[in-house]
């Protein structure tokens, strides 16, 4: 039997017929699943507006952080100054610009206000009232809260669109007295930003409902919903959505604010026009599947054989045989598909070689530009620290202190901004970083303490610029400024007739399990840069670590290890040539 009788039995018998028999039936089997899949849809859409009110509520309350260690505020709520001028100094100067600021990034804000504890602290405008104002409902909520933790509220749960309110407890520096408590409260702009990302708009209707218990009848009926959902809705045994005769219902717990969201569509105004179209559809699917099945016969018939003609020729090639095909049954310069295919096909043969030598060099240029990219992505994020620590020592005192940081920020600038070369020796970079640590010294004083332990040549091994710097500033960021306490950094330069390592290990607070399993996953198998600052962070460490595989190749990467409480390290292991195995660094 030919091809052609072959593909036109095999369409009847596998897709014609069992297409017409049981199109019907099929159709309304999945009838079910469809709904199904719409509200799983729904219910995705509605868990993805939960996310990102969750992260406009962390964006919020993150207000709380500039506050509670700005030494401003807490010697303001302190009762620190001795007079009211030196207050109202304090307020305007360093205070107002961080509330404007604040409000001004998060425009949702009504309200901004901070309740004092202490009987010395100056009442300035309606931002600072004495703790003494705040109402019964208010005290409810505050007194509640946990150290180092806020709590959200829904003040009128009932409305339409209900603003929050934030509360959290302010600290003095040692975390041993509150001093103040700071309320925010949100328009109900925030909530219907909310309702619309979860598709209540149209015929969709959103609301805020109790976590769970029984619900009053006629709060249903204003909400134009039938006896059957509202009952459901106030029944404890809550689902995530479902769907009954009339209603689908989705919802969802938001944990911050302790209420479920819940969405509502009429059923009828969603699948209507499904049923009254059944059986149009079917009618056509048959219809269709005839005048198709009598076209596949023909179209078939004539481009089968010119391609089993092209499938013949390619079954001879061979690099003994690189002969172009020419068919007598084709015209010249066939302007169809099977034509376009078919020169092509000679033209692919003409330039197998050449091919094979152009995807060499395309690779090599790939790899240059990937390690461009990677280069280009590593941002001097202490620029900023430094710039206000030089602010903050001019300010205070005329010494020899900003003599010293002004010289160690120019070599580092000079560093960062003059060569267009892409790489430099080992001890130029240890030279940069030791200027680096130098400025975070002096910012962070008897906190921070570092150790510099050389035993290599430094200046007879070539790197790629900035591959220490983000090591060190990770290790800062992470470890000495997340903490009171002291820290001490090292940096190790190490060699074995097998590899060179560069450690830099501190002694912060370490690194949760969790994160530091997803940290190494993501370094081996070598994460998009973007995509990890998105979701966590870590883009410095993902960058370096491509660099060092970019530059070194062999088995060079960067090994990441800690512990929770003792500190982590971080080691860049240069290969001289032979694999090193993926392993845990000892930080001892």
């Amino acid at each position: 039997m030919s091809i052609v009788r072959k593909i036109i039995l095999g369409y009847v018998i596998l897709i014609f017929i069992p297409v017409v028999t049981f199109g019907y039936y099929y159709y309304v089997q999945i009838y079910a699943n469809l709904t199904q899949q719409f509200v799983e849809s729904r219910q995705k859409i509605l868990e993805q507006a939960k996310a990102n009110m969750k992260a406009d509520l962390t964006r919020i309350d993150s207000i709380h952080r500039l506050l509670q260690y700005n030494p401003y505020v807490t010697d303001y709520l302190g009762g620190i100054y001795e007079s009211d001028s030196d207050s109202i100094y304090a307020y305007n100067r360093y205070i107002s610009p961080i509330i404007t600021q604040s409000l001004y990034a998060n425009p949702e804000i009504e309200m901004f206000r901070i309740y004092t504890t202490k009987e010395r602290v100056l009442q300035i405008t309606d931002r600072f009232i004495d703790i003494s104002a705040l109402d019964p409902q208010s005290k409810e909520i505050a007194g509640l809260l946990k150290p180092g933790q806020g709590g959200w509220g829904v003040p009128e749960p009932g409305a339409r669109e209900p603003g929050l309110v934030f509360y959290q407890n302010i600290y003095n520096p040692d975390f041993t007295e509150v001093i103040g408590l700071l309320e925010l409260r949100v328009s109900g702009g925030l909530i219907r930003k909310f309702y619309n990302a979860a598709g209540g708009e149209g015929n969709w209707n959103a609301f805020l409902l109790p976590k769970q218990g029984g619900l009053p009848a006629a709060e249903g009926a204003i909400a134009g919903m039938d006896d059957e959902t509202w009952k459901q809705l106030g029944s404890n045994d809550t689902k995530a959505y479902f769907i009954n005769r009339k209603t689908i219902v989705n919802q969802l717990y938001i944990e911050e604010l302790d209420v479920r969201v819940v969405v509502t569509g009429k059923v009828n105004e969603v699948f209507h026009a499904v049923k009254r179209k059944e059986i149009i559809l079917i009618s056509t699917i048959a219809l269709l599947l005839g005048a198709l099945s009598l076209a596949y016969y023909t179209l078939a018939s004539t481009i089968t054989k010119r391609i089993l003609r092209l499938a013949r020729h390619m079954r001879n090639l061979s690099d003994d045989n690189m002969k172009q095909y020419i068919s007598k049954y084709d015209r010249p310069n066939r302007q169809d598909e099977i034509g376009f295919l078919t020169m092509t096909y000679n033209s692919m043969i003409r330039r197998m070689d050449e091919l094979i030598n152009n995807v060499h060099r395309a690779e090599l240029r790939n790899k240059e530009a990937a390690y461009k990219v990677l280069q280009a992505q590593i941002k001097p994020h202490f620029l900023y620290n430094t710039l206000e620590t030089i602010r903050m020592l001019a300010e205070s005192n005329n010494d020899k202190e900003v003599a010293d940081i002004s010289y160690w920020f120019g070599k580092l600038m000079r560093y960062s901004l003059s060569s267009k070369e892409d790489q430099t020796v080992l001890a130029r970079e240890i030279e940069t970083v030791v200027f680096y640590l130098n400025i975070h010294k002096m910012r962070l004083q008897n906190r921070l303490s570092y150790e510099i332990d050389i035993a290599v040549d430094a200046e007879q091994i070539a790197c790629p610029r900035f591959i220490l710097q983000p090591l060190i500033e990770n290790s800062i960021i992470h470890g000495a400024s997340a903490t009171l306490r002291p820290v001490h950094i090292r940096l190790q330069a190490s060699e074995t007739a097998d590899e060179i390592r560069i450690r830099v290990s501190d002694s912060g607070i370490g690194i949760p399990e969790d994160r530091l399993h997803r940290l190494r996953s993501r370094l081996t198998e070598g994460s998009d840069a973007h995509s990890v600052q998105e979701m966590e962070g870590g883009v410095g460490l993902i960058n370096v670590n491509e660099r060092v595989k970019s530059f070194f190749g062999g088995a060079s990467h960067l090994a990441l290890d800690s512990e929770q409480g003792r500190g982590t390290c971080l080691t860049i292991i240069i290969s001289k040539g032979r694999r090193v195995d993926d392993e845990i660094i000892d930080c001892g």
